[in-house]
């Protein structure tokens, strides 16, 4: 498969601006829409709102992708005990998946994590959902089980202790590593040193 679009020039990862809802509306649509066209009912898979990702500021850090001063992308995230990386949501536009959009979204939730100390990084996602399986597991997430890191299976815990389910039927729960932040080479920066 050839793929005949333009590589984008500029991708920008910014917090949510105001300016930015109505096209994060119109991609939760088109966003959706997927998962309509695999059998999911609007029941299942919501298009979010106005109001809904307004809302979603209040407890989640949600960054937003933009390629050529165009919104293509966001996620939400927030932390959740004991210290993990809770991902909300992540979508891309149909029109610009398969450009490292999405890549570069986790790279800054991943940045962004780590600088508050975090190491894992958890999420639901629809088994049925081939495309976004396939991006998780090329980005290094794995099926939770009971191989997970101490955190990942505390977290779990946690929100079984809740009585809430954790997932939905046709939901898995993965995770990933943060690695930490590659160190600067002795000397680096360390200009006139003696």
């Amino acid at each position: 498969m050839h793929d005949e679009r333009t590589a984008p020039q500029r991708i920008r990862m910014t917090g949510l601006q105001e300016a930015q809802l109505p096209a994060l509306v119109a991609l939760e649509q088109a966003c959706t829409a997927m998962y309509h066209d695999i059998g999911f009912d609007a029941a299942e898979v919501p298009a979010r709102t106005l109001s809904d990702l307004v809302a979603l500021t209040r407890q989640h850090d949600v960054r937003v992708a933009e390629v050529d001063h165009e919104v293509v992308g966001y996620l939400a995230w927030r932390d959740e005990a004991p210290g993990v990386a809770y991902l909300e949501e992540l979508s891309v536009h149909p029109d610009h998946q398969r450009r490292g959009i999405a890549t570069r979204l986790i790279e800054e939730l991943r940045e962004r994590a780590r600088e508050l100390g975090m190491q894992q990084i958890v999420l639901r996602s629809w088994e049925r959902a081939s495309w976004a399986q396939a991006f998780y597991r090329k980005a290094g997430f794995a099926r939770l089980g009971d191989d997970a890191p101490a955190e990942v299976r505390a977290w779990r815990s946690e929100r079984d202790a809740s009585g809430r389910p954790l997932t939905r039927p046709g939901e898995v729960i993965l995770w990933a590593t943060i690695a930490p932040k590659p160190s600067e080479e002795p000397g680096d920066g360390d200009f006139g040193a003696s």
